[in-house]
C-alpha cells in the first residue's frame, strides 16, 4: 500500500509538508504543492478524508449547492460537478452534492448549522445570491462557480462570458451573417437572474452592436420541446435570421430539430454554434462550440476554495477563464454569401 511517505519521498519533502497539502492546514507554495501532487497521481495515492478529519478534528468535506428547482441538474451540469469532485479528492476532501431551490434557505441553514460542511461551493449563482449573504454572516467558508456582482473577499472561478460571447459572434459575422439570435437559458432581468445567463446576454449584445449585427433574444427552458418553440419564436422575432447562438445544451437540440422540420437545413440556411457544455460531437451536424471550460472551472473553483480554507485571510483567487472556438459542421457562410460564390 502506498503511504504518504513514499509520496514524500518521491516530491522530496517531508510527511507533514505531504499532509498540509492535502489538509489545506497551511498555506504551501504552488510549486511545491504541485509537486506533492504528480507524485500522488505517479504513485496511485488516493488519500483516507475521513481518517483525517478523524485524526484532524475537521471534517474534510465541501458541499457543492446546486438549486435544482424549477429545473433539475441536467448533463452539462454534471461535468462540473465530476470535475469539482475530483479536484476535492486529490486534495484530501470529501464531496457532497447538495440540491436546493434557489430561494430555498431553510435546508441550507441545517445543513451550514450540522457542523459537518467545512466550506460551500455554490453553482447558478445570482448576481445577487442570498446564499452567499447567508454564508458569509454565519462566517462559513464559501466559495463560487460563477460570480455575483460584488463577490468582494470570495474565490471564484467562472466563464470569461465576454470573450465567448465576442468569439462566437465574430466567427458568424465573418462569415458573412448580419441577423442572429441568441437561444438563452432561462434568467431574471436584473441582479437576481443567474450570473452566467445575464452576463452571455449582455456579452452577446454588445459584441453584435460593435459589428453591426442584428440580434434578437430568446429565452428557453431546459428541454427539447422548449427549444423547438423558441426556434419558432425567433424566426418570427427576425425572418430573416441566418444563425443562432445557444446557451441552452438542451434547447439547442430541440432548435435543430425544429430547423429541420421548417426546411431550414444546417448550416445551409441556419448556422448554429454552441456556448455551452454538452456533447456536440454527438449532433448531426456536428455542432461548432465556443464553451466555456467546465473542467477547468470547476477543479479551479474547487482549488481556490481549498486555498482560502487555508489562508481565509488572504487574497482569494477570483479567475475568468476563456473559451476556444471549435469550428465542425453546423456554421457556413450566410446563404447571400454562398449564392455569390
Amino acid at each position: 500500500m502506498v503511504t504518504r511517505a513514499d509520496v514524500a519521498r518521491l516530491a522530496g519533502v517531508s510527511t507533514g509538508t505531504v499532509s498540509h497539502v492535502l489538509t489545506g492546514a497551511r498555506s504551501i507554495r504552488p510549486e511545491t504543492r504541485r509537486k506533492v501532487l504528480d507524485a500522488m497521481e505517479q504513485l496511485g495515492y488516493t488519500p483516507n478524508a475521513m481518517a483525517s478529519a478523524l485524526a484532524g478534528g475537521r471534517s474534510r468535506i465541501i458541499a457543492i449547492v446546486f438549486p435544482s428547482q424549477p429545473r433539475t441538474i441536467v448533463g452539462s451540469d454534471l461535468e462540473y460537478v465530476l470535475a469539482a469532485t475530483d479536484a476535492a479528492r486529490a486534495r484530501g476532501f470529501h464531496v457532497v452534492l447538495w440540491t436546493t431551490g434557489q430561494d430555498d434557505m431553510d435546508e441550507l441553514r441545517q445543513l451550514a448549522r450540522a457542523g459537518l460542511i467545512q466550506g460551500f461551493l455554490l453553482m447558478q449563482v445570482t448576481l445577487t445570491d442570498k446564499r452567499v449573504d447567508f454564508l458569509k454572516q454565519a462566517g462559513i467558508p464559501v466559495g463560487l462557480i460563477g460570480r455575483t456582482s460584488e463577490p468582494g473577499h470570495i474565490p471564484y472561478v467562472d466563464a470569461d462570458f465576454d470573450q465567448i460571447a465576442r468569439v462566437a459572434v465574430e466567427h458568424l459575422a465573418g462569415l458573412g451573417h448580419r441577423t442572429i439570435g441568441l437561444l438563452n437559458a432561462p434568467y431574471e432581468e436584473g441582479v437576481r437572474g443567474i450570473g452566467a445567463a445575464v452576463r452571455f446576454a449582455d456579452a452577446v449584445r454588445r459584441s453584435c452592436a460593435e459589428l453591426a449585427v442584428d440580434c434578437t433574444v430568446i429565452t428557453s427552458e431546459h428541454t427539447v420541446g422548449a427549444g423547438r418553440a423558441a426556434l419558432r419564436a425567433l424566426l418570427d422575432d427576425a425572418p430573416h435570421m441566418t444563425a443562432v447562438i445557444g446557451y441552452n445544451w438542451e434547447a439547442i437540440l430541440g432548435a435543430m430539430h425544429e430547423a429541420r422540420a421548417l426546411d431550414r437545413p444546417i448550416p445551409e440556411r441556419l448556422s448554429f454554434i454552441m456556448c455551452s457544455n454538452g456533447e456536440p460531437e454527438s449532433t448531426d451536424p456536428e455542432l461548432t462550440t465556443a464553451t466555456p471550460p467546465a473542467t477547468e472551472i470547476a477543479s479551479a473553483a474547487v482549488e481556490a476554495l481549498i486555498d482560502h480554507l487555508a489562508a481565509p485571510n488572504a487574497q482569494p483567487a477570483q479567475r475568468l477563464l476563456p473559451g476556444v472556438l471549435v469550428e465542425r459542421q453546423s456554421t457556413a457562410p450566410a446563404r447571400e454569401q454562398v449564392a455569390e460564390a
